[in-house]
């Protein structure tokens, strides 16, 4: 028996249906998407856009609606418009005040267990993209064989470190290929050299015209770094308080060294620590040596943020215990005074009756005795 024709209005909205489904997936090829995160393939540059056209960023990284970027500056931008492939526009949002950055940072939860003990003074250092090379030094972008010139980049930063008084554990293992699964290839990676280190860094190189990075710092020709934080990951508020002291110091001792800070889609592994940063070494278009300059100045100011040293605990961290100290007295002086009706007399009388009362129960814990049961 021959079966009944569908009714033209079903045939109707499936095709409907089609190519609905046809043009979101068209539209989500042609352009990157809210918290799209990640390269742009073949090496194509992003370009951030003001209202008024002006540039604010070039880079490799594939822009989504809601990514925001802490100019050189310190003027904070969010992107508003995906504007085409390689095009997106931003909007101001404000300007942010990093002159406490760093003490903010070692206050924090992110930065108080630096002063915890000595092995604080270690640094992790690797390389997800363990190919990516410069163009003006190497002659290629990209190794074949995952030998890049990125990998001269790390040990310069490494070198600087330990002139710096710090130990540092660099890994040169390979996560070729460079494709989508790079990141979850070097998540251990990442987790071996984050063991005993007080902060772990991603070295990278970005795609981007020789102009966007190249930079006079400290009467030398050096690139910049753009520090890059994943807004998908649950420590970002964390990493990004470490990225904004990073970025004070350097502007106080080496202004012009740190680019930005994007805040972009992906984690790229900074789930693991609330100190682990992505860091953006120069482009392809720039010479490697350039790069060595850059990072190995950056390496000078990582000691004062994490206020550590070859010696163990630094002065930052002991300044952070300090004003913690200082801010658990102050706070327990005022609640007695309110708990005693607003009297600072009978606050210290209490104050002196409680540790009367301490005192008696050390001198019995010490012979023994400890307190009698009725």
């Amino acid at each position: 028996m021959p079966r009944p024709p569908r009714p033209r209005a079903g045939r109707f909205l499936l095709a409907s249906l089609l190519a609905a489904s046809l043009v979101v997936a068209l539209l989500a090829a042609a352009s990157p998407v809210a918290g799209a995160g990640g390269e742009l393939p073949g090496l194509k540059v992003m370009t951030l856009y003001d209202g008024d056209g002006n540039i604010i960023c070039q880079t490799g990284f594939g822009l989504g609606l809601g990514d925001e970027y802490l100019d050189e500056g310190n003027v904070l931008w969010r992107v508003d418009k995906i504007t085409g492939p390689t095009t997106a526009v931003a909007v101001f949002v404000r300007r942010v005040d990093l002159s406490s950055a760093v003490q903010e940072f070692q206050l924090s939860l992110a930065g108080i267990p630096l002063a915890a003990n000595g092995q604080s003074s270690q640094v992790g250092i690797y390389h997800t993209h363990n190919d990516e090379s410069y163009v003006p030094s190497e002659g290629a972008e990209s190794d074949p064989n995952g030998q890049g010139g990125v990998y001269r980049v790390g040990d310069a930063f490494s070198s600087g470190l330990e002139k710096s008084g710090l130990r540092v554990n660099h890994s040169l293992a390979s996560h070729l290929p460079h494709d989508a699964g790079a990141y979850e290839r070097s998540r251990r990676t990442a987790t071996e050299v984050l063991r005993g280190s007080a902060a772990i860094f991603d070295v990278h190189r970005d795609a981007a015209p020789p102009e966007a990075y190249a930079r006079k710092v400290d009467g030398k020709q050096v690139t910049q770094i753009m520090i890059v934080i994943g807004r998908e990951n649950p420590q970002a508020d964390s990493n990004l308080a470490f990225a904004e002291a990073l970025k004070a110091s350097a502007d106080s001792s080496h202004p012009g060294l740190i680019r930005g800070i994007l805040k972009t889609g992906g984690d790229f592994n900074q789930d693991l620590s609330s100190r682990a940063l992505l860091l953006e070494v120069g482009a392809h278009t720039n010479r490697r040596q350039e790069a060595e300059s850059g990072v190995t100045a950056l390496a000078g100011v990582v000691p004062n943020v994490l206020g550590v040293g070859g010696a163990g605990q630094g002065v930052g961290a002991w300044r952070a215990v300090g004003i913690i100290a200082i801010i658990v007295v102050v706070g327990g002086g005022l609640w007695l005074y309110v708990a005693t009706g607003g009297s600072w007399r009978e606050a210290w009388r209490k104050l002196r009756s409680l540790g009367e009362e301490f005192a008696g129960y050390l001198g019995r814990r010490r012979r023994g005795g400890g307190p009698r049961r009725r």
